[in-house]
Protein backbone atom coordinates (compact mmCIF):
# COMPACT_ATOMS: atom_id res chain seq x y z
CA UNK A 1 0.00 0.00 0.00
CA UNK A 2 0.97 3.44 -0.32
CA UNK A 3 1.79 4.86 3.04
CA UNK A 4 1.57 8.61 1.79
CA UNK A 5 -1.10 11.02 2.87
CA UNK A 6 -3.22 11.39 -0.33
CA UNK A 7 -5.07 14.73 -1.56
CA UNK A 8 -8.21 14.11 -3.31
CA UNK A 9 -8.10 17.62 -4.84
CA UNK A 10 -4.51 16.50 -6.81
CA UNK A 11 -5.70 13.13 -7.65
CA UNK A 12 -9.09 14.91 -9.29
CA UNK A 13 -6.82 17.06 -10.85
CA UNK A 14 -4.73 14.71 -12.40
CA UNK A 15 -7.09 12.68 -13.45
CA UNK A 16 -8.85 15.60 -15.16
CA UNK A 17 -5.59 15.94 -16.80
CA UNK A 18 -4.99 12.41 -18.13
CA UNK A 19 -9.14 12.37 -19.20
CA UNK A 20 -8.47 15.66 -21.08
CA UNK A 21 -5.61 14.19 -22.90
CA UNK A 22 -7.64 10.93 -24.12
CA UNK A 23 -10.43 13.35 -25.39
CA UNK A 24 -7.77 15.13 -27.02
CA UNK A 25 -6.74 12.20 -29.18
CA UNK A 26 -10.19 10.84 -29.71
CA UNK A 27 -12.71 13.49 -30.33
CA UNK A 28 -13.68 13.41 -33.53
CA UNK A 29 -12.05 16.59 -35.54
CA UNK A 30 -13.64 17.66 -39.02
CA UNK A 31 -10.78 17.95 -41.62
CA UNK A 32 -8.03 15.99 -38.99
CA UNK A 33 -5.85 16.73 -36.45
CA UNK A 34 -4.81 20.10 -36.67
CA UNK A 35 -7.78 21.17 -38.58
CA UNK A 36 -9.08 23.42 -35.44
CA UNK A 37 -8.21 23.57 -31.89
CA UNK A 38 -10.11 22.15 -29.19
CA UNK A 39 -10.72 23.15 -25.12
CA UNK A 40 -8.54 19.67 -24.18
CA UNK A 41 -5.77 20.79 -26.67
CA UNK A 42 -2.59 22.14 -24.38
CA UNK A 43 -4.49 22.91 -21.42
CA UNK A 44 -4.65 18.94 -20.06
CA UNK A 45 -0.86 18.58 -20.59
CA UNK A 46 -0.20 21.68 -18.49
CA UNK A 47 -2.68 21.16 -15.96
CA UNK A 48 -0.62 17.64 -15.81
CA UNK A 49 2.66 19.09 -15.56
CA UNK A 50 1.35 21.43 -12.91
CA UNK A 51 0.34 18.49 -10.59
CA UNK A 52 3.95 16.68 -11.54
CA UNK A 53 5.44 20.00 -9.75
CA UNK A 54 2.99 19.32 -6.53
CA UNK A 55 3.55 15.34 -6.67
CA UNK A 56 7.42 16.02 -6.51
CA UNK A 57 6.52 18.60 -3.18
CA UNK A 58 4.08 15.46 -1.82
CA UNK A 59 6.97 13.46 -2.49
CA UNK A 60 9.43 15.25 -0.50
CA UNK A 61 7.97 16.15 2.75
CA UNK A 62 5.61 18.88 1.52
CA UNK A 63 5.69 21.73 3.66
CA UNK A 64 8.12 20.08 5.63
CA UNK A 65 11.32 18.84 3.61
CA UNK A 66 13.69 16.93 4.83
CA UNK A 67 17.25 18.80 6.33
CA UNK A 68 19.95 19.22 4.08
CA UNK A 69 21.96 15.98 5.27
CA UNK A 70 19.42 13.95 3.86
CA UNK A 71 18.30 15.19 0.43
CA UNK A 72 20.50 12.76 -1.54
CA UNK A 73 18.32 10.27 -1.75
CA UNK A 74 15.05 11.88 -2.67
CA UNK A 75 17.04 13.67 -5.21
CA UNK A 76 18.41 10.24 -6.92
CA UNK A 77 14.91 9.08 -6.76
CA UNK A 78 13.45 11.54 -9.23
CA UNK A 79 16.59 11.47 -11.47
CA UNK A 80 15.24 7.82 -11.46
CA UNK A 81 12.10 8.13 -12.03
CA UNK A 82 12.96 10.72 -14.67
CA UNK A 83 14.96 8.55 -16.67
CA UNK A 84 12.39 5.86 -16.43
CA UNK A 85 9.20 8.32 -18.04
CA UNK A 86 12.36 9.12 -20.47
CA UNK A 87 12.51 5.62 -21.51
CA UNK A 88 9.13 4.83 -21.18
CA UNK A 89 8.44 8.04 -23.52
CA UNK A 90 10.50 7.11 -26.55
CA UNK A 91 9.17 3.39 -26.28
CA UNK A 92 6.01 4.79 -26.85
CA UNK A 93 6.92 7.29 -29.75
CA UNK A 94 7.42 4.06 -31.83
CA UNK A 95 4.07 3.09 -32.48
CA UNK A 96 1.55 3.94 -34.80
CA UNK A 97 -0.87 6.01 -32.75
CA UNK A 98 -0.12 9.91 -33.95
CA UNK A 99 -0.07 11.30 -30.58
CA UNK A 100 2.73 13.68 -29.14
CA UNK A 101 3.60 11.93 -25.95
CA UNK A 102 4.29 13.67 -23.10
CA UNK A 103 6.09 11.05 -20.75
CA UNK A 104 9.56 11.34 -22.58
CA UNK A 105 9.26 15.46 -21.90
CA UNK A 106 8.03 14.66 -18.15
CA UNK A 107 10.97 13.00 -17.53
CA UNK A 108 12.79 15.45 -19.02
CA UNK A 109 11.24 18.30 -16.84
CA UNK A 110 11.94 16.25 -13.93
CA UNK A 111 15.52 16.13 -14.13
CA UNK A 112 15.32 20.21 -14.85
CA UNK A 113 13.40 19.75 -11.66
CA UNK A 114 16.32 18.24 -9.60
CA UNK A 115 17.88 20.88 -8.35
CA UNK A 116 14.96 23.11 -7.77
CA UNK A 117 13.92 20.41 -5.46
CA UNK A 118 14.43 22.38 -1.88
CA UNK A 119 15.05 25.29 -2.97
CA UNK A 120 13.23 27.87 -0.56
CA UNK A 121 9.74 29.22 -1.25
CA UNK A 122 10.84 32.51 -2.35
CA UNK A 123 13.62 30.82 -4.68
CA UNK A 124 10.89 28.68 -6.38
CA UNK A 125 8.73 31.64 -6.75
CA UNK A 126 12.11 33.70 -8.79
CA UNK A 127 13.01 31.00 -10.71
CA UNK A 128 9.51 30.47 -11.99
CA UNK A 129 9.16 34.12 -12.76
CA UNK A 130 12.72 34.28 -14.63
CA UNK A 131 12.41 31.25 -16.95
CA UNK A 132 8.57 32.57 -17.92
CA UNK A 133 10.40 35.37 -19.35
CA UNK A 134 13.93 34.14 -20.55
CA UNK A 135 12.80 30.53 -21.69
CA UNK A 136 10.22 31.96 -24.71
CA UNK A 137 12.72 34.61 -25.51
CA UNK A 138 15.62 32.04 -25.47
CA UNK A 139 13.21 29.64 -28.07
CA UNK A 140 12.57 32.22 -30.33
CA UNK A 141 15.81 33.21 -30.82
CA UNK A 142 17.26 29.65 -31.31
CA UNK A 143 14.51 29.58 -34.07
CA UNK A 144 14.77 32.88 -35.49
CA UNK A 145 19.12 31.50 -35.74
CA UNK A 146 18.24 28.37 -37.26
CA UNK A 147 17.25 24.80 -34.49
CA UNK A 148 20.36 22.19 -34.99
CA UNK A 149 19.83 19.59 -37.32
CA UNK A 150 22.55 17.51 -36.05
CA UNK A 151 22.36 14.91 -33.65
CA UNK A 152 22.38 15.08 -30.52
CA UNK A 153 22.00 18.65 -30.39
CA UNK A 154 18.83 18.77 -32.51
CA UNK A 155 17.06 16.25 -29.80
CA UNK A 156 17.91 18.56 -26.65
CA UNK A 157 17.09 21.42 -28.41
CA UNK A 158 13.55 19.91 -28.93
CA UNK A 159 13.04 18.42 -25.57
CA UNK A 160 14.14 21.85 -24.12
CA UNK A 161 12.89 24.69 -26.20
CA UNK A 162 10.88 23.79 -29.28
CA UNK A 163 9.16 20.66 -28.88
CA UNK A 164 5.46 19.69 -28.33
CA UNK A 165 5.80 19.97 -24.46
CA UNK A 166 9.19 22.23 -24.04
CA UNK A 167 10.45 21.12 -20.77
CA UNK A 168 12.41 24.39 -20.18
CA UNK A 169 9.62 26.22 -21.22
CA UNK A 170 7.72 24.38 -18.44
CA UNK A 171 9.28 24.71 -15.80
CA UNK A 172 7.97 27.96 -13.86
CA UNK A 173 4.45 25.51 -14.36
CA UNK A 174 6.24 22.76 -12.26
CA UNK A 175 7.83 25.41 -10.15
CA UNK A 176 4.54 26.59 -9.11
CA UNK A 177 3.19 23.54 -8.40
CA UNK A 178 5.72 22.46 -6.20
CA UNK A 179 5.97 25.80 -4.13
CA UNK A 180 1.92 25.13 -3.37
CA UNK A 181 3.22 21.77 -1.96
CA UNK A 182 5.85 23.58 -0.10
CA UNK A 183 3.06 26.29 0.79
CA UNK A 184 0.92 23.55 2.69
CA UNK A 185 -1.75 22.74 0.30
CA UNK A 186 -3.83 22.21 3.86
CA UNK A 187 -3.73 26.07 3.66
CA UNK A 188 -6.45 27.92 2.77
CA UNK A 189 -4.40 30.74 2.38
CA UNK A 190 -3.06 28.83 -0.38
CA UNK A 191 -6.05 27.50 -1.73
CA UNK A 192 -7.18 31.26 -2.45
CA UNK A 193 -3.74 32.20 -4.00
CA UNK A 194 -4.50 29.48 -6.70
CA UNK A 195 -7.35 30.09 -7.30
CA UNK A 196 -7.14 33.97 -7.55
CA UNK A 197 -4.13 34.32 -8.65
CA UNK A 198 -4.59 31.15 -11.14
CA UNK A 199 -7.41 33.27 -12.69
CA UNK A 200 -5.71 36.27 -12.51
CA UNK A 201 -2.87 34.75 -14.60
CA UNK A 202 -5.22 32.92 -17.21
CA UNK A 203 -6.90 36.01 -17.75
CA UNK A 204 -3.88 38.13 -18.45
CA UNK A 205 -2.58 35.26 -20.91
CA UNK A 206 -5.74 34.91 -23.08
CA UNK A 207 -6.73 38.20 -22.61
CA UNK A 208 -3.08 39.10 -24.41
CA UNK A 209 -3.57 36.31 -26.68
CA UNK A 210 -6.72 37.77 -27.60
CA UNK A 211 -6.40 41.29 -27.58
CA UNK A 212 -2.90 42.66 -28.30
CA UNK A 213 -2.48 41.01 -31.83
CA UNK A 214 -5.67 43.38 -32.79
CA UNK A 215 -4.42 46.63 -31.44
CA UNK A 216 -2.53 48.41 -34.60
CA UNK A 217 0.93 49.97 -33.40
CA UNK A 218 2.48 50.38 -35.95
CA UNK A 219 5.75 50.60 -33.81
CA UNK A 220 7.24 47.85 -34.53
CA UNK A 221 6.45 45.88 -31.28
CA UNK A 222 5.34 42.83 -32.22
CA UNK A 223 2.17 42.48 -30.89
CA UNK A 224 0.70 40.76 -33.48
CA UNK A 225 3.00 37.36 -33.06
CA UNK A 226 1.53 37.69 -29.33
CA UNK A 227 -0.57 34.05 -29.14
CA UNK A 228 -1.84 32.32 -26.53
CA UNK A 229 -3.01 28.88 -29.05
CA UNK A 230 -2.29 25.63 -27.38
CA UNK A 231 1.49 24.46 -27.80
CA UNK A 232 2.68 27.46 -28.69
CA UNK A 233 4.93 28.14 -26.03
CA UNK A 234 4.78 31.84 -25.26
CA UNK A 235 4.27 33.76 -22.46
CA UNK A 236 0.33 34.29 -23.00
CA UNK A 237 -0.17 30.85 -23.39
CA UNK A 238 1.69 29.46 -20.44
CA UNK A 239 -0.09 32.44 -18.21
CA UNK A 240 -3.48 31.58 -19.69
CA UNK A 241 -3.11 27.50 -19.68
CA UNK A 242 -0.80 27.19 -16.32
CA UNK A 243 -3.13 29.74 -14.63
CA UNK A 244 -6.55 27.71 -15.52
CA UNK A 245 -4.72 24.93 -14.20
CA UNK A 246 -3.97 25.84 -11.06
CA UNK A 247 -7.06 27.75 -10.45
CA UNK A 248 -8.70 24.20 -11.42
CA UNK A 249 -6.40 22.28 -8.84
CA UNK A 250 -7.21 25.14 -6.02
CA UNK A 251 -10.93 24.43 -6.67
CA UNK A 252 -10.93 21.13 -6.24
CA UNK A 253 -9.05 21.16 -3.26
CA UNK A 254 -11.35 23.32 -1.72
CA UNK A 255 -14.00 20.50 -2.86
CA UNK A 256 -12.51 17.45 -1.45
CA UNK A 257 -10.18 18.49 0.85
CA UNK A 258 -12.13 20.35 3.52
CA UNK A 259 -10.03 21.87 6.09
CA UNK A 260 -10.67 22.89 9.63
CA UNK A 261 -13.96 22.01 12.06
CA UNK A 262 -16.88 22.02 9.46
CA UNK A 263 -19.03 25.31 9.60
CA UNK A 264 -21.65 24.20 7.07
CA UNK A 265 -25.47 23.84 7.31
CA UNK A 266 -27.25 20.15 6.80
CA UNK A 267 -28.22 21.45 2.86
CA UNK A 268 -24.68 22.79 2.63
CA UNK A 269 -23.41 19.50 3.71
CA UNK A 270 -25.59 17.50 1.24
CA UNK A 271 -24.39 19.49 -1.84
CA UNK A 272 -20.82 18.84 -0.80
CA UNK A 273 -21.12 15.41 -0.52
CA UNK A 274 -22.84 15.71 -3.62
CA UNK A 275 -20.11 17.47 -5.18
CA UNK A 276 -17.14 14.72 -3.91
CA UNK A 277 -19.86 11.86 -5.46
CA UNK A 278 -19.81 13.79 -8.67
CA UNK A 279 -15.88 13.97 -9.10
CA UNK A 280 -15.21 10.64 -7.41
CA UNK A 281 -14.62 9.29 -11.32
CA UNK A 282 -12.05 11.71 -11.52
CA UNK A 283 -9.81 10.94 -8.05
CA UNK A 284 -10.04 7.77 -8.92
CA UNK A 285 -9.12 8.17 -12.48
CA UNK A 286 -6.16 10.15 -11.18
CA UNK A 287 -4.68 7.49 -9.15
CA UNK A 288 -4.04 5.19 -11.98
CA UNK A 289 -2.98 8.02 -14.00
CA UNK A 290 0.27 6.92 -15.32
CA UNK A 291 -1.28 3.37 -16.13
CA UNK A 292 -4.19 4.65 -17.64
CA UNK A 293 -2.00 6.92 -19.80
CA UNK A 294 -0.08 4.51 -21.62
CA UNK A 295 -3.25 2.21 -21.57
CA UNK A 296 -4.49 4.85 -23.99
CA UNK A 297 -1.40 5.27 -26.04
CA UNK A 298 -1.64 1.41 -26.57
CA UNK A 299 -5.15 1.35 -27.38
CA UNK A 300 -5.33 3.71 -29.92
CA UNK A 301 -1.98 2.58 -31.31
CA UNK A 302 -4.17 -1.02 -31.86
CA UNK A 303 -6.72 0.89 -33.21
CA UNK A 304 -4.57 2.98 -36.04
CA UNK A 305 -6.27 1.40 -39.04
CA UNK A 306 -9.58 3.34 -37.79
CA UNK A 307 -7.53 6.50 -38.02
CA UNK A 308 -5.51 7.41 -35.34
CA UNK A 309 -5.30 10.28 -32.35
CA UNK A 310 -6.99 13.42 -34.21
CA UNK A 311 -8.50 11.41 -37.25
CA UNK A 312 -11.35 9.15 -35.46
CA UNK A 313 -14.61 9.87 -37.27
CA UNK A 314 -18.23 10.01 -35.56
CA UNK A 315 -19.55 7.30 -33.29
CA UNK A 316 -16.18 5.59 -33.98
CA UNK A 317 -14.16 8.40 -31.57
CA UNK A 318 -16.40 9.10 -28.41
CA UNK A 319 -16.78 5.82 -28.26
CA UNK A 320 -13.30 5.30 -27.97
CA UNK A 321 -13.63 7.84 -25.33
CA UNK A 322 -16.35 6.36 -23.79
CA UNK A 323 -14.87 3.10 -23.26
CA UNK A 324 -11.26 4.31 -22.43
CA UNK A 325 -12.99 6.57 -19.32
CA UNK A 326 -14.90 4.10 -17.98
CA UNK A 327 -11.78 1.64 -18.15
CA UNK A 328 -9.89 3.81 -16.25
CA UNK A 329 -12.39 4.62 -13.73
CA UNK A 330 -12.90 1.43 -12.98
CA UNK A 331 -9.06 0.69 -12.70
CA UNK A 332 -8.78 3.33 -10.21
CA UNK A 333 -11.68 1.81 -7.92
CA UNK A 334 -10.46 -1.45 -8.12
CA UNK A 335 -7.02 -0.74 -7.38
CA UNK A 336 -7.97 1.79 -4.40
CA UNK A 337 -10.30 -1.61 -3.15
CA UNK A 338 -7.63 -4.21 -2.98
CA UNK A 339 -5.52 -0.98 -0.77
CA UNK A 340 -2.72 -1.07 -4.43
CA UNK A 341 -1.60 1.68 -6.34
CA UNK A 342 -1.75 1.33 -10.22
CA UNK A 343 0.47 -0.99 -11.70
CA UNK A 344 2.42 1.51 -13.45
CA UNK A 345 2.66 3.43 -10.52
CA UNK A 346 3.65 0.15 -8.59
CA UNK A 347 6.23 -0.47 -10.81
CA UNK A 348 7.95 3.61 -11.05
CA UNK A 349 8.05 3.90 -7.25
CA UNK A 350 9.52 0.40 -6.74
CA UNK A 351 11.86 0.90 -9.39
CA UNK A 352 13.15 4.21 -8.07
CA UNK A 353 13.58 2.85 -4.25
CA UNK A 354 15.75 0.06 -5.18
CA UNK A 355 19.36 1.88 -4.81
CA UNK A 356 17.96 2.11 -1.11
CA UNK A 357 16.21 -1.08 -0.26
CA UNK A 358 18.37 -3.27 2.16
CA UNK A 359 19.94 -5.77 1.33
CA UNK A 360 18.65 -9.24 2.73
CA UNK A 361 21.21 -11.14 4.84
CA UNK A 362 21.25 -15.01 5.19
CA UNK A 363 22.51 -17.11 7.30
Amino acid sequence: MDPRPRWAGVDAARGLAVLGMIAAHTVPRPGGLGAEELVVDGRPSLLFALVAGVALGLMTGQDAPPPAGARSEPRLRLVIRALALLAAGILLWLLPHGIAVILDYYGVMFLLMVPLLFLPRWGLALVAATVLVVAPALRDAVVRAGAPEQEPAATVVDYLLTGWYPALLWVPVLAVGLLAARSGLARRRVRLALVLGGATASVAGYGAGALLPRIPTGAGLGLDDVTAEAHSGTIAELLGSGGLAAAVLGLLLIALDPVGPARIGRGAGRGATALRLVLEPLRALGRVALTVYVGHVLVIAALSPLGGAGRFEGVVGWGILIVLSVAGVAIGLACEALGRRGPLEAALSGLAALPFRPARVTD
